[in-house]
């Protein structure tokens, strides 16, 4: 059995006593899939995947990544293995230009700058963002933004690619670079949209989220083609298949 994979048994988590935001959440994901996390506002989303980086604590229940549990004492593992592209992408770029930002993490690691600067290109040439190499964070466009972000990470190489609402910002060029990043990454991929659509190109499988709790977690196209089941749960149907009335999935 393959390394790569997350584990989380019975989570629950709220940041007050006796409010629990994610109630009983059971999720397990293996190297190569691509999960898309789904469901309304407020129904849990973000909060999982923090939780699955270690971002907060005073969880209850079992989160390992890799068979490593998600504790203060791990999360310097933990964040070598899992690459997190933050929803708002100014959360992640903080140095003058892109390609120090894109360095920081090889060169906190303590990697020879020959190993950073490798990886920094490489990083450029998987986003298409060779261009914003020298360029200053604060002339950024919010698209340009969210590439360097996601650079960043995959200077890493990492095991494991977690992403908040990755397609916000992007005009349709870059959601369609951003389409061609994700599918091309081999290993294990979650992804948190609202974008149905994207979750459709990019996701083999979905897990629905509805106030705190998984309700349904299958294939991708089943679930995101069962109009009664998403709006039954807050949503729609991806835009691609709305006004289609046949081929669609009833409950």
């Amino acid at each position: 059995m393959s390394h790569i994979r997350i584990d989380v048994d019975d989570l629950f988590f709220g940041y007050e006593k006796e409010n629990d935001i994610l109630k009983g959440i059971s999720f397990h994901a293996r190297e190569s899939e691509s999960v898309g996390i789904i469901g309304e506002n407020g129904a849990g989303k973000s909060t999982l995947l923090k939780l699955l980086v270690g971002l907060y604590g005073q969880y209850r229940g079992c989160i390992r990544i890799e068979d490593i549990p998600v504790e203060k004492s791990t999360l310097s593992v933990i964040r070598s293995r899992i690459g997190y592209v933050f929803q708002d992408s100014e959360s992640q770029l903080f140095m003058n230009t892109v390609y120090e930002d894109i360095a920081f993490a090889p060169r906190n690691y303590g990697l020879p700058e020959q190993e950073v600067e490798k990886r920094v290109e490489r990083a450029l040439k998987m986003t298409g963002a060779e261009r914003l190499k020298e360029k200053q964070i604060y002339k950024l466009s919010g698209g340009e933004k969210k590439l360097a972000a996601i650079a960043t990470v995959l200077s890493m190489t990492p095991d494991i690619l977690l992403m908040d609402e990755p397609s916000g910002a992007l005009d349709p060029q870059n959601r369609r670079n951003l389409i061609r990043i994700l599918n091309s990454f081999g290993h294990l991929k979650v992804i948190a949209s609202h974008d149905l659509d994207m979750v459709l190109d990019t996701c083999q499988r979905a897990v629905l989220m509805y106030r705190g709790r998984i309700v349904k977690d299958g294939p991708a196209e089943e679930i995101l083609t069962d109009r009664e089941l998403l709006e039954a749960h807050g949503l729609e149907l991806p835009l691609c298949l709305q006004g289609r009335s046949g081929g669609l999935r009833k409950t």
